[in-house]
Formats: structure tokens, sequence, C-alpha cells
């Protein structure tokens, strides 16, 4: 089920500093607080454990981007590291109970979008190449007008990050959404595997199947995934993967564009760039 965000840049973003409230800050002396706001999360909280501050949370409030937030997105180290925007997060999330190493792909996305909308507004220019004729443009989308696809599969226990899948061929699948920090550990195993095999392959499907997949016909022994995945027909894992990828809660990055050159018209994706959080680069 898609659901249209109304408007992703509320509207306080249009008007001053607010006077800090009394309690606000003790720190801060000059008497303005950064605005703030509330950003739904497609996945309502639900596949969040009870002992996550996450747990059944709707949305999660965020203050804006402050000149200080600046400093992490230029900083060299942290974007070597590819740390910049979970540092970005951990800063700008109220709630520091709240870690951005947990949250889901489709959350964090969230999240960023609504950073950059309030920092930066909603008009984001990227170059991109058309579906039919291939040219390269560049092109100026509005990220306030995105629809969210909130979670509509029902996991197998409320506060569970597991859900079940029947493949074509009948096996029976548990698999999970990844978190921001799994993404990261499985971009390095394929870093370890392409170094330590040299093998021209990439082994992105296989790699990112084996820690999504917890368990075949019940069984969640490890190495039992592994074998399973590793001779797993084409037409299981691919069905396995379109039905993530229709289910995963995330805001849909797509936008109507209609290209100048061979009269195309209709959905294009939104490729996230540098200039997504860096406009000026």
């Amino acid at each position: 089920m898609v659901e249209k965000v109304d408007d992703i840049t509320p509207k306080s973003a249009s008007q001053g500093p607010p006077l800090e409230k009394s309690g606000e800050d003790s720190n801060n002396k000059s008497g303005f607080v950064t605005p703030r706001d509330f950003v739904p999360l497609p996945s309502e909280g639900r596949i969040y454990p009870p002992t996550s501050a996450l747990h059944m949370k709707k949305e999660v409030e965020v203050r804006f981007l402050t000149a200080a937030d600046e400093d992490i997105l230029t900083s060299r180290s942290l974007l070597r590291s590819g740390k910049a925007l979970d540092y970005l997060l951990d800063n700008c999330i109220i709630d520091k109970n709240i870690k951005s190493s947990e949250l889901i792909s489709g959350d964090k996305n969230a999240i960023l979008t609504f950073l950059r909308v309030t920092g930066y507004g909603a008009d984001y220019k990227t170059n991109i190449s058309c579906p039919s004729c291939g040219t390269e443009i560049d092109h100026t989308f509005d990220l306030s007008k995105l629809d969210m696809k909130k979670l509509s599969i029902a996991p197998v226990l409320e506060g569970e990050n597991r859900f079940e899948f029947k493949t074509p061929t009948g096996v029976r699948l548990e698999f999970k959404f990844l978190t921001t920090e799994e993404d990261r550990v499985i971009s390095e195993a394929q870093e370890k595997i392409k170094k330590a095999t040299k093998s021209p392959i990439d082994q992105n499907v296989t790699t990112r199947l084996k820690h999504q997949i917890i368990s075949v016909n019940g069984n969640a022994d490890g190495t039992i995934i592994n074998q399973y995945v590793d001779n797993m027909p084409v037409r299981d894992s691919r069905a396995l993967r379109k039905y993530m990828e229709d289910n995963n809660p995330d805001l849909i990055m797509e936008q109507g564009y209609d290209c100048a050159h061979c009269g195309y018209e209709g959905e294009v994706e939104i490729p996230i760039s540098v200039s997504f959080f860096w406009p000026d680069s």
C-alpha cells in the first residue's frame, strides 16, 4: 500500500527560530532553539523489539540541520569512513536512545530526506539518463512530493523483524529487512570476499541473501542457510527478492519525467548522488 506524504516540509520551516522554552537547553544562552518536527517512519516501528526506543513508534522527533551539522558533512575523516550520515542522524534525532545503526534503510531514508528538504530545500538537481533514449541530462526533482510505502505485511510477531515467504518451489523462508549497520557489514563482507578469492565476480546477490534469510524450512542454522542460498533456484531467488523489494517500507524514490529528446513520459528512479547533501559539489 502506497501512502502519500502530505508535506515533508513542516510549516515551521518557513518561520524564524522560536524563542527558547524554559528548561530546553541550560547551556544555550542565545534565547533561540533550533526548529524541530516529527518525521513519520515507513515501518511505523512495528519491527523493532520492545527493548528498542523505536518499538511501535510511528514517528520520531528530529531537529533541523544547523551550521554545526555542516562540520559533520564536511569532515574528511567521516567522509572517508562513510560514517558522516550516521553521525548526522545521531546528532539530529532528539531521543538519544535511538541510534542510527538500528534503523532499517527505509526509516533512515525518511529522516535523511526530511533533513535534506528542511536544510537545503526540496529542489534536488542531479544527472539522470532517459530510460528510453539514454540521453543524459540534469533534472530537478521535488523531494517534498515523494510518496511513502508503509509496512503492509505483518511480521511473524509484532516487534520482530521477521517475515514469512514461500518460494515457488515450496521452500518456507523467514527473512528480515536490513538495518543500516547490517548494510555496512554486507558491503565490508563483499569486499573481503572479493579480495580473498581474487574473483572478478561480485557476490552481491548471495551475500545479501545470506544476511536477509533467517531460516529455511524452520532451520535457523547459519551453515544450512548459506548452503541453501548457494544452491537456491534462480526463480526462488528472484521471487524472494521481488517480494522483499515490493514490501520494503521506504520512501518511493521515483518521480515523473518528460524527455525533451524522445518524448518519453513516465516515472524515473531518483539517483542519490553527492549533491543530495552537498548541493554545491
